[in-house]
């Protein structure tokens, strides 16, 4: 399969990388990272380039690209650093909800102010501990002549600070899963902050609902579609997850290349030594066999061939060359990779995070074991 860009997507990662180099100040960083703020001037400027809603129509305030596109600029923002792109890729979560399966009027009302900068998502799933568990909803939405009222808490909710409208998988009886648009601002809405390891420019926290009215005309879609809803949601966040990761990694692979160039040990630079360059020549490997996955991955989606496997395959090594990557990178800067100064310090928690928003090895292998052999106590797929 070739992967070979055209010279108008690397036109667009090229463009993505340097407004990225421009703006991702690494004091500005390690500023906000320390109080957890959302680093809103860089978002304002992203929005104004362009850099939101990539995959969008163009009547809708996007660019008309495909994901494949979303996916190259994601890489390349994460590239540079991980916690502004997370910043980036994530503050219009829960759009693919209302793009796919939105009315065209719902549609109009939350595109366009993303991709402006005016409006900011957030995407609330779980009432658990693993937003991966999409099954597990006991938030109720009772339904009445005007509307729902919202009963339940959800957790480990990103941008839940600073989110102005929440899209929320909710259990209405009888039903089934539905998601509804949930203002932020509305009565009965509580959310409390939490402090995370890292990716602390995206503040994340948990949503209390307490008797939450909400109208018809903000559900998304049918009732009973809120699962099909989330394994959407799934399968498109999880690329820009991957793209995420990958980028990540190439920052932790420039980062240790770097050092090395410059670090002298008995007389000679640290990239003159084996031990130093078969750590590199590993991770470089390692970076090129993900950046395939992503692309085949995302390029499949597209063309509407994406299978479960498939992407559980990418997810899992993009975990793995990640966690590698940056515990590499770390060794060969040594001690000045440990300082709390030091962008490398931030970059392992921020990749940490990362990873655990791409799930446990154990949950890919099953998902791909479960598209080869089929379940566990049942017949076999056919071939």
């Amino acid at each position: 399969m070739d992967f070979t860009l055209s010279a108008k997507q690397k036109n667009l990662q090229w463009a993505a990388g340097e407004f990225a180099r421009g703006e991702f100040q690494p004091d500005l960083a390690m500023t906000l990272d320390q109080a957890g703020h959302f680093p809103e001037s860089v978002w304002k400027k992203a929005c104004r380039l362009g850099l939101i809603g990539i995959h969008y129509p163009r009547e809708f305030g996007g660019s008309g690209l495909g994901i494949f596109e979303t996916v190259l600029v994601t890489e390349a923002l994460s590239r540079v650093d991980a916690g502004f792109g997370n910043v980036l890729a994530s503050v219009d979560a829960g759009s693919e909800i209302v793009l796919k399966f939105g009315a065209r009027e719902q549609k109009k009302k939350i595109l366009p102010p993303l991709t402006k900068g005016d409006l900011r998502l957030s995407m609330a799933l779980s009432d658990t501990d693993d937003e991966n568990d999409f099954t597990l909803s006991p938030t109720e939405a009772e339904k009445g002549v005007e509307g729902y009222i919202l009963r339940g808490t959800r957790r480990l909710v990103m941008n839940a600070p600073v989110a102005d409208r929440f899209i929320l998988l909710c259990r209405e009886p009888g039903e089934g899963l539905i998601t509804l648009m949930v203002e932020k601002g509305q009565d009965g809405i509580g959310v409390c902050p939490i402090e995370k390891m890292g990716l602390k420019l995206t503040p994340s926290g948990d949503i209390d609902l307490r008797e939450v009215r909400v109208s018809l005309e903000n559900r998304v879609g049918k009732e009973g579609e809120g699962g099909l809803h989330s394994e959407h949601y799934r399968q498109e966040r999880g690329l820009r997850n991957i793209a995420q990761a990958l980028g990540a990694a190439q920052g932790a692979f420039d980062r240790a290349t770097q050092y090395g160039r410059q670090r002298e040990q008995f007389g000679r630079r640290l990239i003159q030594f084996q031990v130093i360059r078969h750590k590199l020549a590993e991770m470089a490997a390692g970076l090129d066999g993900v950046r395939c996955l992503t692309y085949r991955a995302a390029g499949d989606y597209d063309r509407g061939r994406l299978t479960p496997g498939a992407l559980a395959i990418a997810r899992m090594k993009a975990r793995n060359v990640l966690v590698r990557s940056v515990d590499e990178a770390l060794q060969i800067l040594g001690g000045y990779g440990y300082m709390a100064d030091q962008e490398m310090e931030r970059c392992y928690r921020d990749a940490w995070a990362l990873a655990a928003e791409l799930g446990t090895e154990e949950e890919q292998k099953d998902v791909i074991a479960g598209e080869i052999l089929g379940p566990p106590n049942g017949p076999p797929p056919r071939r």
